[in-house]
């Protein structure tokens, strides 16, 4: 009896086998047929073909309208400010190397009036006590309390200036009110292009090949806005003194 069930599952053995190896063959199959459906290609669009053009490595055209593009962008984050002309990067410029030059307030304060005085004597009739100076004798301007106290207010008004590099509206209205101020000074409005020309000068002295010419650029541009309501401020004043005179005279 035994033997006879030994001899029946020895002939369902090749029988149970096949059928395995059907299953295992259907679920290959479906396997790559998977495989096939996930793995399909899917077709190029427009957007790929521009993505591919515009990433080309050697594509010319391709470089081209990138650099155009970057320029673009740059030239958004680096406009020039209406009040100051600074572009953000000059502005960053002018604020850290002033830091720099204010460090030393007194003797590079005392650097511009020496420029000023040497350069254009003239100017000298407008201080007290320095008409008669010998700018070739050395200390004579720093003994001087009057211009002591005057190189003080100078540096503090141009710290204050620097402050206000980016609130724009109000840095014009001090600028304009520093105009005003000067009329009882007997300044003139030109006396203010003669001292663009002498802060230039001094910062070259005292920054020597530290003065880069794009730090320069950024000096340049800074005190030529700055000088525009400064002038106009005085010139505003003058203009109102002189209307007071005539009204005056006539009563």
């Amino acid at each position: 009896m035994a033997t006879s069930d030994t001899q029946t599952n020895k002939g369902a053995l090749p029988e149970l086998t096949s059928q395995k190896g059907k299953i295992a063959g259907s679920l290959h199959k479906h396997s790559h047929r998977r495989r096939d459906r996930t793995c399909a290609v899917r077709p190029r669009t427009s957007t790929d073909d521009m993505g591919a053009f515009l990433t080309k490595p050697f594509s010319l055209v391709g470089r081209l309208l990138w650099k155009v593009l970057f320029s673009w962008w740059v030239k958004q984050i680096e406009t020039p400010n209406d009040v100051t002309g600074l572009t953000p990067t000059q502005s960053r410029l002018v604020k850290e190397s002033w830091k720099t030059f204010l460090s030393k307030k007194r003797e590079n304060g005392f650097v511009i009036f020496r420029v000023l005085f040497t350069d254009y004597p003239i100017t000298k009739k407008l201080f007290k006590g320095v008409e008669q100076m010998d700018m070739a004798v050395p200390g004579q301007l720093e003994n001087s309390i009057s211009l002591r106290a005057h190189v003080t207010r100078f540096m503090h008004s141009f710290d204050t200036y620097m402050e206000c590099l980016d609130e724009p509206e109000d840095l014009k209205q001090l600028l304009y009110d520093t105009g005003k101020g000067h009329l009882r000074h007997n300044i003139k409005p030109e006396y203010f292009d003669v001292l663009e020309t002498v802060l230039m000068k001094s910062l070259r002295i005292v920054f020597g090949s530290k003065f880069t010419p794009q730090l320069e650029e950024a000096w340049q541009t800074a005190y030529s806005h700055f000088k525009v309501p400064i002038k106009q401020g005085l010139e505003d004043e003058i203009r109102k003194a002189a209307d007071t005179s005539v009204t005056v005279t006539v009563e």
